[in-house]
């Protein structure tokens, strides 16, 4: 996730910042591959790079009552401009959530004030296997 943003980051050095932020409770956790890049893949492709003015990519990851909670907001153009706001990377991550978590993982879309949007993630906290 990090290098994809130092990627997209040199593409468009005067559009594009981000921070990531992860509660060291939540470093060892298990989340299924591909979870949070999907979610800052979508951040940056349909909400900064559509947009002029470009925006910000905010990563945080936080444990708390014994789940973990990802969380990517961006500044951009939001879902409105961006479209429906659930295509097919986000429905694959979804399926992949509830396979993976038995039900109990919910992925929620909100458009943020005044333009934006965060996409969060919540699912049980299982220590990651060691190999």
């Amino acid at each position: 996730m990090r290098a994809y943003l130092d990627v997209m980051q040199m593409r468009m050095p005067d559009r594009l910042t981000y921070s990531i932020e992860v509660d060291a409770g939540a470093r060892g956790l298990q989340c299924p591959p591909m979870t949070v890049l999907t979610l800052v893949e979508n951040a940056v492709r349909h909400g900064i790079d559509p947009g002029e003015e470009g925006g910000h990519v905010d990563v945080q990851a936080r444990l708390r009552a014994g789940r973990c909670c990802v969380r990517v907001s961006d500044t951009g153009v939001g879902l409105s401009a961006g479209g429906s706001g659930l295509g097919t990377g986000l429905s694959t991550l979804r399926e992949r959530l509830q396979l993976a978590f038995d039900g109990d993982a919910h992925l929620a879309l909100v458009e943020l004030e005044p333009r934006g949007v965060s996409a969060e993630v919540d699912f049980p906290a299982r220590e990651a296997a060691r190999p």
